[in-house]
């Protein structure tokens, strides 16, 4: 029953219902109001308001990416770029500024360790030291050089007569069996440190450069050779010699260290009987030496001139010769460096190595001077004078030419002898002329050959005349 009559009732209410649809004919109304209101689709240009996309063009500006270039911006890796500013390294090249070490190139001006260079010296000395302690015979050379300015015109000249001497002492201490050790001193305003020390002669090399300038220290230049030989250890070995050759071309005026007293300085070592000191100086300089207790055979004058010079290396030699003849006959020490000198020779020396030439000649007193032909015509009447057959006494200082031959009288008995050896014996050096000072002769007297016809006899001495 309910369901016939809610059927009959609620069916037309079904049909209603489904009328709606008709209402849902809202599309009419919604046609209309199209037709008059759908101008709304205009405000529903809202899409155009909600044209917010184009606000929405916030991406644009969210275009921040660009702006977001901020990674440009972050380029600051180029303002990082900083580490080139930290190129502070390069500031930091205070390494640079901290180049005080050369600043602290102090040391050089507090050479004072090569001035305290006792040490050093005493380890180059330590070879000869080494020899003495044997009983050998030992020499130590000291060349004590002037490099002054004034020395720059004659320096290359200086140089080769500084070399020939190495060869003389290298030749003298070969034939005669010394052991040498050669020192080199050069010294100007100040004296330079030793440019080599108690070195062996036969490791010397020759000198190439030699630079001159400033003024002369001469006293503070022998004074430091003083010091630094006698520091060598067996210095004080009987067996132990020394020689200090010096060369200057001026006199003393800049000397501060030793120049008070250097005179018994020189004392202190000649008294030793082992200490030769000779000196080579301008012509007014020897008077100032002999002051300082230097012998005057010890010491020779020079000229800066071409022939000075080449007298200046005869000299020189003569002097070596002087003392290595010395020292082979067992003396320490010399007196007559640059003077003819017999003092050590005995009468067997030169019968043993000379020749009597007793008969060969004739023996001539001179009355009053005379020129060597005139005598000798007047004294041999009928005879003509030949000319190199007459031989003067040497009285005086005499340049003796390489090629001239030299004879020795003994007094005592008044024999004769000549030959080459006759020239060693007074240390005089082979084939080659030097100028002489007469010496100690000893028991002997010296004869020198004239080539002249004009040479000038000296009355009260005699000429050797060859038959």
């Amino acid at each position: 029953m309910t369901t016939r009559t809610g059927t009959g009732k609620k069916a037309p209410t079904t049909a209603k219902k489904k009328a709606a649809p008709s209402k849902a004919a809202t599309p009419k109304k919604a046609a209309s109001s199209t037709a008059t209101k759908a101008a709304v689709p205009k405000k529903a240009a809202a899409p155009k308001k909600a044209a917010v996309p184009k606000k929405a063009a916030a991406p644009k500006k969210a275009a921040a990416p660009k702006k977001a270039a901020a990674p440009k911006k972050a380029a600051a890796p180029k303002k990082a770029a900083a580490p080139k500013k930290a190129a502070v390294p390069k500031k930091a090249a205070a390494p640079k500024k901290a180049a005080a070490p050369k600043k602290a190139a102090a040391p050089k001006k507090a050479v004072a360790p090569k001035k305290a260079a006792a040490p050093n010296l005493g380890k180059a000395a330590q070879a000869s030291s080494d020899i003495a302690k044997t009983g050998a015979i030992v020499n130590h050379i000291a060349l004590v050089v002037d490099r002054s300015g004034s020395m720059s015109s004659i320096r290359d000249k200086v140089i080769s007569v500084f070399n020939a001497q190495l060869a003389e002492i290298r030749k003298n201490s070969e034939s005669l069996a010394q052991q040498t050790f050669v020192s080199f001193y050069t010294f100007q305003s100040v004296v330079d440190k030793p440019r080599f020390f108690a070195k062996p002669i036969l490791e010397v090399a020759p000198l190439s450069r030699l630079e001159c300038t400033g003024s002369t220290a001469l006293l503070d230049g022998t004074g430091q050779a003083i010091v630094d030989l006698s520091s060598i250890p067996g210095a004080e070995l009987e067996n132990v010699s020394f020689l200090i050759l010096v060369l200057t071309d001026g006199e003393e005026n800049s000397s501060r260290k030793y120049k008070q007293k250097l005179k018994s300085m020189i004392h202190s070592v000649q008294s030793t009987g082992r200490w030769t000191l000779a000196f080579l100086v301008p012509p007014d300089g020897e008077s100032a030496l002999k002051r300082f207790g230097i012998p005057a055979g010890n010491i020779r004058a020079w000229e800066t001139s071409q022939t000075g010079i080449e007298q200046l290396g005869q000299t020189m030699q003569q002097g070596l010769q002087n003392f290595y003849q010395a020292r082979s006959k067992g003396q320490k020490s010399v007196v007559g460096v640059f003077t003819t000198d017999l003092s050590t020779v005995s009468t067997t020396e030169v019968k043993t190595t000379l020749t009597d030439a007793t008969a060969s000649f004739v023996v001539l007193p001179i009355a009053a001077d005379s020129d060597i032909r005139t005598f000798v015509e007047r004294a041999q009447p009928g005879s003509r004078y030949q000319k190199g057959s007459g031989y003067y006494e040497l009285t005086k200082p005499e340049l003796i030419q390489e090629y001239k031959e030299v004879a020795i009288v003994e007094k005592a008995t008044g024999k004769i002898y000549v030959g080459d050896d006759a020239r060693t014996l007074l240390g005089l050096p082979i084939a080659a002329r030097i100028k002489v000072r007469p010496g100690d002769h000893a028991g002997f007297a010296v004869y020198v050959q004239s080539t002249s016809v004009n040479r000038r006899l000296e009355a009260g001495t005699t000429l050797l005349y060859r038959k």
